[in-house]
Parts: structure tokens; C-alpha cells; sequence
């Protein structure tokens, strides 16, 4: 099992920061902003060994950046796989990677001075995380 707290901690002591758009730089990760369809809110593709986070360009800065936890939590946890966040319940795939890459944004965001870091750090300290709760509490803070 993957200790998210762990792996997020690292990352935050070997940048010195938190802030995910100060990390994909860091990481050597392009964002690029672009039209998507409104279900879906980003994706992180390789082309070519480099890395790029597609971020629809309809969201606001809040949703951008729990997006960005959330593809930085793929690009550190699942290399060699690109992927999709859909902040629509109703659209959530309750895959490993998944939840892995929501868990890793819910510890990134938790050292977030913007988003209620009390209530994320309450949840992640219940012992079983529920998936499907910590997908709906990141398309809770999307729509905010």
C-alpha cells in the first residue's frame, strides 16, 4: 500500500512547495489550457517523454488547481498511463489509479492556504477511505 502522506511530503520537501502550478514546474510538466467538453476536467498525456496536464480552459482557478493535484498524483504514482478527472459523480471510475491519484490530491491540497485544510486533514485521517467520498468531495470543491 502506497503511503500518500509520505509520498506527498517528499515532493513538498524536495520543491519546497506545495502550490501544484509551482510543482508541474518543477516537474517539468506543461499545463495546457483548451476546450474539453464541461464533464471533463483535465488530463495528463506523455508526447514524445515529456509530460502535459490539458486543462479545460472553462474552469475557474480553484477547479484548475484540484486538477492539477489530481494529475500530479498520476504523474508521481502511475507512470507510463495518461488520464482523465471527471468531476461528476455520476462519472467517477472506481479504478485503483483512480482513487490512488484522488487520495494523493486530497493530501496535496490539505497544505492548500484556499481550500479548508481542516476539513481535508478530518477526512484523511479516517482510517478507510472511502473512494466514491473523496471523489465527491473533490467535484464538491470544483463546483464551489
Amino acid at each position: 500500500m502506497i503511503n500518500m502522506k509520505l509520498r506527498v511530503k517528499n515532493l513538498m520537501n524536495k520543491y519546497g512547495t506545495a502550490d501544484p502550478f509551482e510543482l508541474v514546474d518543477d516537474l517539468n510538466i506543461k499545463i495546457i489550457h483548451a476546450p474539453l467538453p464541461d464533464h471533463i476536467r483535465g488530463f495528463l498525456v506523455r508526447v514524445l517523454r515529456r509530460k502535459y496536464i490539458i486543462l479545460n480552459e472553462n474552469l475557474c482557478y480553484l477547479a484548475q488547481k484540484i486538477t492539477v493535484c489530481h494529475e500530479i498524483g498520476h504523474a508521481q504514482l502511475h507512470r507510463g498511463y495518461g488520464y482523465y478527472l471527471h468531476a461528476d459523480q455520476a462519472y467517477y471510475v472506481p479504478s485503483r489509479r483512480e482513487k490512488e491519484a484522488n487520495e494523493y490530491a486530497m493530501h496535496l491540497l490539505s497544505h492548500s492556504s484556499d481550500i479548508d485544510g481542516e476539513y481535508i486533514a478530518r477526512i484523511l485521517n479516517e482510517k478507510a477511505l472511502d473512494p466514491g467520498e473523496v471523489h465527491g468531495i473533490l467535484g464538491m470543491f470544483i463546483k464551489m
